[in-house]
């Protein structure tokens, strides 16, 4: 028998092991979109998990961020900041988990062999874990107003309700003053003193927080002080039976009544301008993620 020279028997086992990495790589290139939708199903597990535990920790926030609670009570103004300083917290780590998931469904998404309709529904679901993302920023944006509010909370709301007490003396006062006039300007003279003590406490405290909340109870606490110090001097000419000085200073109390503000709800001032509109793009980020999710669901119906 001739012996095969080596030179040929080399090339044979070159040839040999070529042949046999070209039919593994076909055996792999045709198996992988298998290999990379089973990967693919684990992180979309991984994903649903994060967002499951994200929604579970929000869960535990007791105190609705896009609403005003608590303002009846000076208690319930302690309840409220408190609660509003554990949502953050928790916040944090709800953000984290929803960073989590659109980082596995951007990943399963990326796979270079899996099905076009799978590819689609991963970055679906990336989209709303964005989406659920950026509705968390949002909560934390209100979180840091409400904090805000409830430092301020406490004088607001007894600023609030002695304001209330004193505007309805300021009525009493005014259907006496043709009746009693002295007893009235006496009256008016310690509604404005009042008004004048509690338009201080809010300057100081504004000076001190910077909340322009408090600057504006700050400068309407002031034009009601002026009017019943407009009001005092009405009374006073009555007293004095000066007719001319009667109505003058009545038509400087009319001009004064024009440009006051009485009975402002500065809790719906602020909820329409900070928290309103939050709400706002919460609710749209909230319809769009059930729109993908709805998006989502077709396709596993049209393909699975």
């Amino acid at each position: 028998m001739t012996a095969i020279p080596a030179g040929h028997r080399l090339r044979a086992a070159i040839l040999l092991a070529a042949t046999a990495l070209m039919v593994l790589a076909a055996i792999a290139w045709f198996t992988l979109p298998w290999f990379q939708a089973r990967r693919a199903d684990s992180l979309l597990v991984d994903a649903n998990g994060h967002i499951e535990n994200a929604n579970r920790v929000m869960a535990d926030i007791g105190i609705d961020l896009l609403s005003l609670e608590g303002f009846t009570s000076l208690e319930g103004i302690d309840k409220a900041r408190e609660a509003v300083a554990a949502a953050r917290p928790r916040l944090e780590e709800s953000a984290a988990e929803v960073d989590r998931a659109a980082a596995a469904a951007d990943k399963g998404a990326g796979l270079a062999r899996l099905p076009g309709w799978y590819a689609n529904y991963l970055r679906k679901k990336r989209e709303v874990a964005e989406l659920r993302g950026q509705q968390l920023q949002i909560l934390q944006d209100a979180a840091d107003k409400l904090e805000e509010l409830y430092q301020a909370a406490p004088l607001m709301f007894q600023s609030m309700e002695e304001m209330d007490r004193l505007l309805g003396r300021f009525e009493s006062a005014m259907d006496t003053t043709q009746d009693d006039p002295s007893g009235a300007a006496a009256t008016l003279d310690d509604i404005s003193r009042s008004m004048r003590a509690i338009q201080q406490q809010l300057e100081d405290l504004f000076a001190q927080s910077g909340f322009i909340l408090i600057q504006r109870m700050a400068d309407n606490v002031r034009d009601n002080a002026e009017l019943a110090e407009q009001s005092k001097l009405l009374a006073d000419a009555v007293a004095s039976g000066n007719q001319a000085m009667v109505q003058q200073t009545a038509s400087d109390l009319e001009n004064h009544l024009m440009k006051t503000d009485i009975g402002i709800d500065y809790l719906q001032l602020w909820l329409d301008t900070e928290i309103k509109p939050l709400k706002i793009d919460y609710e749209k980020l909230q319809s769009r993620q059930q729109q993908l999710d709805e998006e989502a669901a077709e396709l596993c119906r049209g393909y699975r």
